[in-house]
């Protein structure tokens, strides 16, 4: 009767861990899906709020297209159509890559929080990993923010005659140029402090 007991405690011992382990897997599965899941309802949020700013931007829009058809030298018509094209173009290429970055960025960190929250069961003190995420996570999102409200302006030229045409539309590709370079270092911020944190965590111990 000893014996089967001995032999059952340690049965019990080499299997207890493995199902602590894997309980502790699907916890933190569930974790990452929910975090994932906020992720895309914010991005659903933001996307709501931007396509009500370029519904906003839309008397303007008209105005452009107005007093772009009154302009006498169809020339120059086409050539300001091709700028204020180029630049539609280019924010929805540049503020698409950059939500792909901020997606993989979101991808990293919650691979951060599930090696912090091992590390913490381990009883290691993970204060500062703790902290280095959540100063990511703020970043990520103050980046999404600014992505998404940049997906959403309108750099139409305010046409008033001829004269300042040139000016004018240099002044709304040179906008657009200014905005995206500020909203890109917003995401260069949001990816070194995920690196930051990263650096933390593997200094675990």
């Amino acid at each position: 009767m000893k014996r089967f007991l001995l032999v059952a405690s340690f049965v019990a011992i080499m299997f207890v861990p493995n199902t602590v382990n894997a309980v502790l897997g699907e916890v933190r599965q569930e974790v990452r899906k929910e975090r994932n899941v906020q992720f895309l309802e914010r991005k659903s949020e933001l996307a709501s709020n931007a396509a009500q700013m370029r519904e906003n931007f839309k008397d303007k829009r008209e105005a452009f297209k107005e007093r772009l058809s009154e302009l006498k030298d169809k020339r120059k018509e086409k050539v300001v159509e091709k700028v204020d094209l180029k630049i539609d173009t280019l924010n929805e290429k540049h503020t698409d890559r950059l939500n792909r970055a901020l997606e993989r960025l979101n991808d990293i960190i919650g691979r951060l929080e599930d090696k912090v929250a091992s590390a913490s069961s381990q009883g290691k003190d993970v204060a500062s990993a703790s902290a280095a995420i959540t100063t990511a996570k703020t970043a990520v999102s103050t980046a999404q923010t600014a992505v998404s409200e940049q997906s959403s302006k309108d750099y139409a030229p305010v046409i008033t005659d001829e004269e300042t045409l040139g000016a004018v539309v240099s002044q709304a590709f040179q906008s657009f140029r200014t905005d995206i370079k500020a909203v890109h270092k917003l995401v260069v911020d949001a990816k070194q402090a995920v690196r930051k944190a990263s650096v933390i965590i593997l200094q675990l111990k």
